[in-house]
């Protein structure tokens, strides 16, 4: 409800400002005007197979990313020498903006699929990775002693202690990962206008149809919105254990 009626309140001052000054449409549309646009490119046919394409490789890319990463974080993460190998190529990988290494890849791959696939491959691994190894790091010594104690063998405290501990830093890898891979994908198609909603976007832009170019933001918005939720909630799900540990 504390939603709704915030961005009822937003579309209001929205409104109120276009009003007020007067601006020009190109420079700032009313919300009205964006609402129409929306409806026309959506009973031309245009918003669902710009939103199709452009899902198609941003799921791929974060599926196989989430998988992977998730994995590797967990192993660098337990291994001492493997941390020390591959922690600088890492954090210097993920410090790189992914624009600059957005070339690299049209050259390699070429305009299509595989090039926007890789990019939200790359983009959403490394804070996987990273979120995961940093968790690993930090599980309370004092767990692993106690299983141990116990009798636990190396795989059993991997599984019942460090996995389990991990798993919120494995939610915010997961969410962070998400971002970054919807932000590589937005690069590819907004960069080289190659197709899906960054493309429209920027077709939008360059015709100054500035009403399109709002309703096809707000769908890009709406996506990126959705895809943060699901992950928040997956991260509210794993971290659910700490709370009750500590009622």
């Amino acid at each position: 409800m504390t939603a709704l009626l915030s961005f009822v309140g937003f579309m209001i001052l929205w409104q109120l400002i276009v009003w007020a000054t007067g601006i020009r449409e190109t420079l700032l549309p009313s919300p009205g005007s964006v609402v129409t646009s929306f409806n026309e490119i959506w009973t031309e046919g245009i918003l669902w197979p710009a939103v199709v394409e452009s899902l198609q490789p941003l799921f791929l890319g974060l599926a196989a990313a989430l998988v992977l990463g998730v994995i590797l974080g967990l192993l660098i993460g337990s291994s001492g020498w493997l941390d020390l190998i591959a922690a600088p190529y890492l954090w210097g990988f993920f410090a790189t903006p992914r624009i600059a290494t957005a070339p690299v890849f049209i050259l390699w791959l070429g305009l299509g699929f595989e090039t926007k696939t890789t990019l939200v491959f790359i983009s959403a691994l490394l804070p996987v990775i990273l979120s995961c190894k940093e968790g690993v790091q930090t599980v309370d010594a004092s767990l692993i002693n106690a299983a141990r104690s116990f009798g636990a063998g190396r795989f059993d405290v991997f599984r019942r202690v460090v996995v389990p501990y991990t798993l919120p830093f494995i939610a915010n890898g997961i969410r962070n990962g998400i971002a970054r891979g919807f932000v590589g994908l937005l690069i590819v198609e907004m960069t080289v206008g190659r197709g899906g909603i960054g493309q429209q976007v920027i077709r939008s832009m360059s015709r100054f149809n500035t009403p399109r170019m709002f309703a096809f933001t707000a769908v890009l918005m709406l996506t990126a919105l959705v895809l943060i939720t699901l992950s928040r909630r997956l991260e509210a799900y794993a971290s659910r254990w700490r709370e009750e540990v500590y009622l």
